[in-house]
């Protein structure tokens, strides 16, 4: 506002050099004729100053709300004082009224002013108030070209990194594509292909050195898994057998278990439910052991999914099998923590389906969601041992510990590449960490059934039964 304030001085200052332009010098008197045309001429010249003030800040208010949809531009200090400057300019004079004439001189004097406090040298050079107003319009017209080209460059350099990215996609793509023909060819020519010579999406653990399968054909991962041995039969077979065992647990050995005639009708259910994601995650393992070897990357991808999936189903449901029996006579509770759980399990179903959850490199950000998910099921401890005591706790979460131990023992293998990062090529067919996670995992889970005899018989109180 100051510059708007000081403005009505300008004016009078104006109409004083009007006024010694008009007449050279107060001695000298009117001429007639000839002085109504000097005069006259002097007007038209005054008037197209205040014209090109006029457009110019039309310009201004046009080019600078183009400039600042560009977004995020970056000065350094001194370019800032020029942006602020032709801010204010467009401030200022917005807010100036009155006659079309008065208003385009007070525009014209703000505009000087502006100048004058911020850029005196540009004004110093002009001794006549009109020659600083065209000097100050030329001047602020430079700053705003200026603006223009690196917003324009900014623009043109955001370009060249979108084309670049484009063009490196497209390379990227093309080597894939020649990478997956050579693996299919060096597969068919040798049946097993060593880690170098798989297409990069394809490279999970650089420790495992031979033993690769590389086929076009589901048909042909399905026959892999009877017909030969690579790096991934102890893989398939650890929970394809594993799969078979909870069925025998679940359809067997359950139903003719003293404990069986125990069980509740809900009983029963939440028993049948951990034996269905039990059984969910060992087939799904084994399918994505299975179809690993599957030469098309979308393919591929979806089938590890299908494999996170049922993992997190184990975990939940193995936590739910806790809060029931830890909860048994708080309906309440019981159902307020299982179904948390359940969502939290539902969560770590769609997860996966993202495309960078299946990322070599997310390998260890994997394990720990997995940790995570499982670390929810110490949230009952916290109440229970407020409700009941610790010593409760530990007496009841005991029997879990055999199972929790060795998951983590897995997980801690898998996670660390352990042992073939130490010998690389060394346990490439049989003996490596992921042969070890699913042995640990088997393990786990028959424990866990182990583990829910126990908890039911905690939540009775007490009975003599055995499974």
């Amino acid at each position: 506002m100051a510059a708007c304030s000081g403005t009505a001085g300008f004016v009078d200052a104006w109409a004083k050099d009007d006024y010694r332009a008009a007449n050279g010098n107060a001695g000298i008197k009117f001429r007639g004729k000839h002085t109504r045309h000097y005069s006259t001429d002097h007007l038209e010249g005054e008037s197209d100053l205040l014209l090109k003030v006029d457009h110019f800040l039309t310009n201004l208010e046009e080019r600078l709300d183009h400039l600042e949809k560009y977004g995020n531009l970056k000065f350094d200090q001194g370019i800032e004082v020029a942006w602020s400057t032709l801010q204010d300019v467009r401030t200022e004079c917005r807010r100036i009224g009155g006659s079309v004439l008065d208003s385009g001189k007070r525009r014209a004097g703000t505009i000087v002013e502006i100048l004058e406090s911020r850029y005196h040298e540009a004004l110093e050079a002009k001794d006549t108030l009109p020659g600083k107003v065209a000097a100050s319009v030329h001047f602020l017209d430079e700053l705003l070209e200026d603006f223009e080209g690196r917003a324009q460059a900014s623009l043109d350099r955001k370009i060249d990194r979108a084309k670049r990215g484009v063009e490196a996609v497209v390379h990227a793509t093309g080597e894939l594509a020649e990478s997956v023909e050579r693996a299919i060819a060096a597969a068919k020519e040798r049946r097993l292909i060593t880690y170098e010579e798989l297409p990069v999406p394809w490279r999970v653990n650089p420790h495992i050195l031979r033993g690769y399968r590389f086929t076009e054909s589901k048909f042909e991962c399905v026959k892999s898994a009877f017909c030969s041995f690579s790096n991934e039969t102890c893989n398939i077979w650890t929970h394809g057998l594993g799969f078979v065992m909870v069925l025998s647990i679940a359809f067997y050995f359950y139903p003719t278990s003293q404990i069986f005639n125990y069980h509740t009708t809900a009983d029963k259910l939440i028993n049948g439910l951990f034996f269905l994601a039990a059984a969910k995650a060992m087939l799904c393992s084994t399918i994505w052991h299975t179809f690993a070897a599957i030469a098309h990357q979308d393919v591929m991808e979806r089938f590890a999914c299908v494999d996170y999936s049922g993992i997190s189903l184990l975990i939940a449901m193995s936590i739910i099998t806790t809060e029931y029996t830890a909860f048994y006579n708080e309906p309440l509770s019981r159902w307020i923590y299982m179904s948390a759980t359940f969502l939290f399990g539902i969560a770590g179903v769609i997860l996966p389906w993202r495309p960078i959850f299946n990322r070599a490199d997310m390998r260890v950000y994997r394990v720990a969601f997995y940790v995570s998910l499982a670390a929810t099921g110490m949230l009952p401890m916290i109440q229970l041992c407020l409700t009941r005591s610790a010593a409760w706790v530990v007496l009841f979460y005991g029997p879990v510990s055999r199972s929790l131990l060795v998951y983590l023992i897995g997980a801690t293998f898998y996670a660390c590449q352990i042992p073939e990062r130490w010998f690389p090529g060394c346990f490439d067919w049989v003996g490596g960490s992921h042969n070890i996670f699913h042995c640990m995992v088997v393990c786990g889970i028959l424990f866990h059934w182990y583990a829910m005899h126990e908890l039911f018989v905690t939540a009775w109180g007490g009975l003599p039964v055995t499974i």
